[in-house]
């Protein structure tokens, strides 16, 4: 004989679970699309980290967050303030070129990894060399200045046009490229006794030309040496 239901068999005791576990899903969610931000204030972040914590304890105490909008201001904030900073640099940059007169030499770009002083080959380096010319030392002397007056990190990059290149010294553009790039940093380095912490090197060939390597002038403007001063990222 099959024995009699008992009021509440039917009852399923495990079901708050799903609610649970949904529950601990978005806040999990909202709290990785917070931290995202790139610039989330310390201070609110640890907010939204105990609130979390909290909940996955099974803590019923509701922590007091601050309007998102409140997140959306100090955002903006923060990015004026690199924006002002960016252009104090720039303007500084500019003022010791033109006091060192440099300006015929250097070529100076604003992109968004900081600042670049760039020089055309024949400032530095005869074609198809990599050794630095005796009589232009000199801009770079007016660079090393320019370095001294910053703590930002410095990237020397080297560039070519697309001519092939193979000679006895060098078997491609990447070789060239990344001679000249590290013989400038040597200079720093070793005749300028600049801190080689803040260096760094590369060679790109001809594959990161400004513009296309149609004509005789446009090849000149892509076999450069550019001087980056790397943008300064707030903590």
């Amino acid at each position: 004989m099959a024995r009699k239901k008992k009021k509440g068999d039917d009852v399923n005791t495990n079901a708050w679970m799903d609610t649970y576990a949904d529950t601990i899903t978005l806040l999990l969610t909202f709290f990785i699309l917070l931290y995202s931000m790139s610039a989330v204030d310390t201070q609110k972040l640890n907010e939204l980290t105990a609130a979390l914590k909290n909940s996955l304890q099974g803590s019923t105490k509701v922590t007091d967050l601050k309007n998102i909008d409140q997140l959306k201001v100090a955002i903006e904030k923060d990015r004026d303030k690199l924006a002002s900073k960016y252009e104090d640099l720039s303007k500084k940059l500019n003022k010791i070129i033109d006091e060192k007169g440099l300006k015929d030499d250097i070529k100076v770009r604003e992109e968004d990894r900081g600042i670049v002083l760039q020089l055309g080959e024949n400032i530095l380096f005869d074609p198809g060399k990599a050794n630095l010319k005796e009589d232009r030392k000199k801009v770079l002397d007016g660079i090393t200045s320019i370095i001294k007056s910053t703590d930002n990190d410095v990237l020397v990059e080297g560039h070519t046009d697309d001519v092939p290149m193979h000679n006895k010294e060098f078997a491609s553009n990447w070789e060239l490229s990344t001679a000249r790039a590290v013989g400038v940093v040597e200079y720093f380095v070793d005749e300028q006794k600049l801190d080689p912490i803040r260096f760094s090197a590369k060679g790109y060939g001809e594959f990161k030309p400004l513009v296309k390597n149609d004509t005789p002038e446009h090849r000149a403007t892509n076999r450069r040496v550019d001087i980056l001063i790397v943008e300064q990222k707030e903590k």
